[in-house]
């Protein structure tokens, strides 16, 4: 009886599955923490500005402002941001799922010298998006616990409410 299944056809399937993986989880990534960097970006100049002249800014600019710099405030959009980004963790797997099954594939012998470049191309790339959203997620927890410490040397009793 012939084979059904070739090995051929198993990894060719297997690059086919980490292809797909990554098509649809790498650019959710990157363009989610890439508007997630920009607003962290956007928080940390606005938190910088001591005194805003509230005639030369728009309303929702002024608003931005005034929430940013209320420490309780700042705390929510920053867990608000830290919950968002949590929600890319599937994705992340699914990232690392693929640049696993590609390594897998490349230590394959048999491959092509240009699909294997390939191969070692796209890892880089994936990886370097997966290192990418947990960089960005690590700062968002960084400012958040800055943000959270600086509520306790200010000695914000709202804190000591909200957290017992």
């Amino acid at each position: 009886m012939p084979d059904v299944i070739s090995s051929d056809l198993l990894f060719s399937a297997l690059i086919l599955v980490a292809l797909f993986l990554i098509i649809l989880s790498t650019p959710t990534i990157i363009l989610a923490v890439r508007a997630s960097s920009k607003l962290l970006t956007r928080y940390r100049i606005l938190r910088s500005v001591d005194n805003l002249d509230e005639s030369s800014v728009s309303k929702q600019m002024l608003e931005e402002w005034n929430s940013v710099n209320s420490p309780l405030s700042y705390t929510a959009l920053l867990s608000d941001e830290i919950e968002r980004l949590g929600t890319l963790r599937q994705a992340m797997l699914h990232s690392e799922i693929a640049i696993i099954i590609l390594i897998i594939l490349a230590l394959y012998p048999g491959y092509a010298t240009d699909v294997l470049i390939c191969v070692i191309f796209l890892v880089a790339v994936v990886s370097m998006v997966v290192i990418y959203g947990v960089r960005n997620l690590k700062g968002y927890i960084r400012e958040y616990v800055s943000a959270l410490a600086e509520m306790d040397v200010n000695g914000d009793e709202a804190v000591s409410r909200i957290y017992g």
